[in-house]
């Protein structure tokens, strides 16, 4: 597949459900560092997997343009949500992101754009999503309220979420109710509790926990 190189003019570029693979995300990562005005683009379910992914994060290190970015539904796995969290940390350029669900808002995760409560129930959110969520709110210093309730983020967005309540100074409240968090991910979320002197409510019944874990601390 071929891109052709309108770089000053296309300020949008949608290709959902194009089958163009990692191959044809390295490609589309090609133009989109190249490009100065490409604004939104639209990638959903291209099957490009971590390793296109890998791509594309490349593109966001360096662009200071592009705002909107969908990659839902690519397989993208924890790899590619982690090297997409962590492009993000140099990256404060892209202010909406999709990967497995509803379109983040990075500004108010990031606390650039400050808000003091964030509700995200209900959005399909999965562990992709909850590992940039994670590496956002580790350093937001506004946000004291987050409402993952009924979302599906399992053991690695839990174990993501434990990471960074590790860090996060200022997070009071922490729903993540209905979640297929198991032990695993309950355990990852007690270690960031034992070094979290900020957190005083955390709710996670209908979890596959213990009685007491499913209860929360409040």
């Amino acid at each position: 597949m071929r891109v052709e190189r309108q770089r000053n003019k296309l300020t949008s570029l949608g290709l959902a459900r194009c089958n163009i693979g990692p191959t044809g995300a390295a490609e589309i990562a090609e133009y989109v560092s190249g490009s100065a005005v490409l604004k939104t683009l639209d990638l959903y379910g291209n099957n490009i997997r971590a390793e296109g992914a890998a791509a594309i994060v490349e593109a966001l290190r360096g662009n200071a343009v592009l705002k909107t970015l969908w990659l839902g539904g690519n397989k993208i796995g924890d790899e590619g949500a982690v090297a997409i969290a962590d492009a993000l940390r140099v990256n404060e350029v892209l202010t909406k992101l999709n990967l497995d669900g509803r379109e983040l808002d990075l500004p108010k995760l990031r606390g650039t754009d400050p808000v003091e409560s964030l509700n995200l129930t209900g959005e399909r959110l999965g562990p992709a999503s909850a590992i940039v969520i994670a590496s956002l709110i580790a350093g937001n210093g506004v946000l004291k309220t987050l409402d993952l309730h009924e979302n599906k983020i399992g053991d690695k967005g839990a174990k993501a979420i434990g990471g960074a309540l590790a860090v996060n100074g200022v997070l009071n409240t922490l729903y993540l109710s209905v979640n297929r968090i198991g032990d695993e991910g309950a355990n990852a979320l007690a270690s960031g509790l034992r070094v979290n002197g900020v957190l005083t409510k955390i709710v996670l019944w209908g979890n596959n926990l213990g009685d007491e874990a499913s209860r929360g601390r409040e």
